[in-house]
């Protein structure tokens, strides 16, 4: 089963080309790194996470290069898990996309069918899964990066989270912790923060999730979340991420969408963080 891209085109150039240079500038810009990143031939030593966001480029991927060119810095990866919210209501509770590839722009990668026939056969709350996928964009967007540094022979094991409670995501995480003991896993969670407010408001709310990803308390993660009603849309994901393992997070970029389009009224907020 092949997976076509739902957002190239509109969230990212449909061009290889157009996309490459795409993504340099995303590197190059105001609010990128301000350099390209290394291109890295070594293997992963050692298991790496990232919350990344999933907005079209010209809004989040300067902040998601942040988190690119830090983790091409560490090596290759064999398998990067993608783990992100799901938008559209569809496929199972916990999809995971156990068979075949997906493609984009860059080529096709391959799904790490092993990994994922293991994951579901320890966790039966995850179903091998393609519709919770197929109109999906919030992992979609981060491959072609992942692609840009990494090339083509790495794979992934891509999860969709339509349940994001806490106990799904605490279940969800004790997994990986498990399957980063076979091999070094690259985990990336893929969230926007607040949506649609004000600058000032979105950067408080912001700040408020921020501080519980790096105390690493997934209990507060959701608590602020709810008692100051933030529109994060990928806080399962992220609590996955931090169940995962007894990692060090570190933020690397923190920017909201105002910064691109000069609206400061209704800006949606973007964060890039690395877990080591």
């Amino acid at each position: 089963m092949r997976r076509k891209p739902v957002v190239s085109g509109v969230f990212y150039q449909d061009n290889l080309i157009a996309l490459r240079n795409q993504i340099e500038k995303l590197f190059l810009g105001p609010i990128g790194p301000g350099q390209l990143p290394d291109f890295p031939t070594k293997p992963l030593q050692k298991s790496l996470g990232a919350v990344l966001p999933h907005a079209g480029y010209v809004y989040s991927g300067s902040v998601s290069a942040w988190g690119i060119w830090e983790l091409a810095k560490r090596g290759k990866p064999e398998t990067i898990v993608l783990i992100g919210p799901s938008h559209t209501g569809m496929g199972k509770p916990i999809s995971i996309w156990n068979k075949g590839s997906w493609e984009t722009p860059f080529g096709q990668v391959e799904v790490d069918e092993k990994l994922a026939d293991l994951l579901l056969s320890r966790y039966n709350y995850a179903s091998g899964d393609f519709e919770g996928h197929m109109g999906e964009h919030s992992l979609e967007v981060n491959l072609p990066m992942l692609q840009y540094i990494y090339g083509k022979d790495f794979r992934i094991l891509p999860v969709s989270m339509m349940d994001q409670r806490k106990q799904t995501a605490l279940d969800l995480g004790n997994q990986f912790s498990f399957l980063k003991t076979l091999k070094p896993l690259l985990i990336i969670a893929s969230t926007d923060l607040n949506h649609y407010e004000s600058e000032s408001v979105t950067r408080s709310k912001d700040q408020e999730v921020i501080d519980a990803i790096l105390s690493m308390n997934v209990e507060r993660l959701y608590s602020v979340i709810s008692e100051q009603s933030i529109t994060m849309c990928g806080f399962g994901p992220a609590a996955t991420l931090m169940s995962s393992g007894e990692w060090k997070p570190k933020l690397l970029k923190h920017a909201t969408s105002g910064e691109i389009t000069g609206d400061y009224q209704r800006v949606v907020g973007y964060v890039s963080m690395l877990f080591e």
